[in-house]
């Protein structure tokens, strides 16, 4: 990061889950919420090239309607520096071009800490999240990061 400037940022992982908790409401077989922990390493260039990511989020859903989900996205870069991300997003199922069921999750994140280079940094920016597989998730996350006033 270069010291004094906002900077463009990109984050682009995917996690694969380690630990949930689940439940599924018994008066409602499409509503279930699981609060979930995912890991990954990062793909994308720059700051966060090569560092492991991990997620701890709770998600709401309504399977055919939609659903509503937040968290924090703990990243480690290569040189052990800690970057705590908060996000949100809102989920929502939409007829796919095919005519199938198709998912759209997108939302926002914020920096709100961190250590090393992130501890005195701050930044916003657009999460998209993206169904790799039945169990794995792609965070994309772009945006700015500067230092703080």
């Amino acid at each position: 990061m270069t010291e004094g400037l906002a900077e463009p940022m990109t984050l682009d992982v995917v996690l694969s889950p380690k630990d949930q908790i689940r439940l599924d409401f018994k008066d409602d077989d499409k509503h279930f919420v699981v609060l979930t922990q995912r890991e990954g390493s990062a793909e994308a260039g720059g700051a966060f090239s090569g560092a492991k990511v991990v997620e701890y989020g709770l998600h709401d859903v309504i399977r055919g309607d939609g659903g509503n989900a937040h968290g924090y996205l703990e990243v480690t870069t290569s040189e052990g520096d800690v970057a705590y991300f908060k996000w949100q997003l809102r989920a929502l199922f939409v007829a796919g071009p095919d005519g199938n069921v198709k998912v759209v999750d997108k939302g926002h994140w914020e920096l709100t800490g961190g250590t090393g280079q992130f501890a005195s940094m701050r930044g916003v920016g657009s999460l998209l999240l993206e169904f790799v597989n039945e169990t794995d998730r792609r965070y994309l996350l772009e945006g700015d990061i500067s230092p703080k006033l």
